[in-house]
């Protein structure tokens, strides 16, 4: 094994931050779990315990580069080994409060959205063909055939002429945000590692303005506006035996308009 890499530690950066920063990563090497929750800001200790996601048995820490952000905020990014030999990079950005520098958050590098184990059907089947679209590689949302209502989230009978005769169509798999959210918080254990992350309310001008919800790719420190185009990506089936809906900013159309 080579020597360790020296850190770059980016201009702006505090003397004393990069000594907190290698011991923190040295006490979570070790396991130190006193010393780990010491470092954590105190009112996201619940948060940040069960944000990253690392292997049990570490063998070390080392420090790859520490840098300013705005907000003075600094992220550093820690590479992690395991007595496997295997690697992970976590990203922690920290903030100096009153009792010293502290954890604000932490996060698994790259980032990636978190999958929910509920992706597929509905129990009564309802939905399967929304679902068997994204398997075929379409965005399929149901319509009336009697009045052309889109209807979503599906209903058996249409709440406009109340006819009973649906069609699941492909739709240009195209939008803009209507609202979004970012996730801090563990709500499943599902999510461990990927926080945060960003929820999509997408509407769709090509399904009669219904609205869609996915996880936005690329997200990490991005704040989406209202009305900005985004286009769907359906990732590939995994565990769950279901592909799911992504939507990424389309920020190509803005520039362009």
């Amino acid at each position: 094994m080579g020597r360790p890499m020296t850190p770059k530690v980016f201009p702006g950066v505090p003397a004393d931050l990069v000594e907190v920063v290698e011991r923190h990563g040295r006490v979570v090497a070790a396991g130190d779990n006193r010393a780990v929750l010491a470092d954590f800001r105190p009112d996201r200790i619940g948060q940040l315990i069960a944000s990253p996601s690392l292997p049990e048995s570490l063998t070390s820490a080392e420090l790859l580069d520490l840098r300013p952000e705005e907000g003075g905020l600094f992220a550093a990014r820690i590479r992690y080994t395991a007595a496997d030999g295997g690697q992970t990079v976590l990203r922690s950005r920290w903030i100096r409060l009153p009792e010293g520098w502290r954890v604000t958050e932490v996060r698994n590098l790259p980032a990636t959205a978190p999958r929910m184990t509920t992706a597929g059907p509905a129990e009564d089947g309802s939905d399967t063909p929304h679902w068997e679209g994204l398997r075929a590689g379409e965005v399929r949302v149901p319509r009336c055939d009697g009045c052309a209502t889109w209807i979503w989230p599906y209903r058996p009978i249409c709440p406009r002429c109340h006819g009973f005769e649906l069609s699941w169509v492909a739709v240009e798999p195209t939008g803009t945000v209507y609202s979004w959210t970012r996730t801090w918080q563990p709500f499943a254990p599902e999510f461990s590692g990927h926080l945060p992350f960003v929820t999509v309310l997408a509407e769709l001008p090509q399904a009669g303005g219904r609205r869609l919800l996915g996880i936005l790719l690329d997200a990490d420190g991005v704040d989406p506006l209202v009305g900005e185009p985004v286009r769907a990506e359906i990732e590939g089936a995994a565990d769950s035996g279901w592909p799911v809906l992504r939507w990424r900013l389309d920020r190509r159309e803005v520039r362009q308009g």
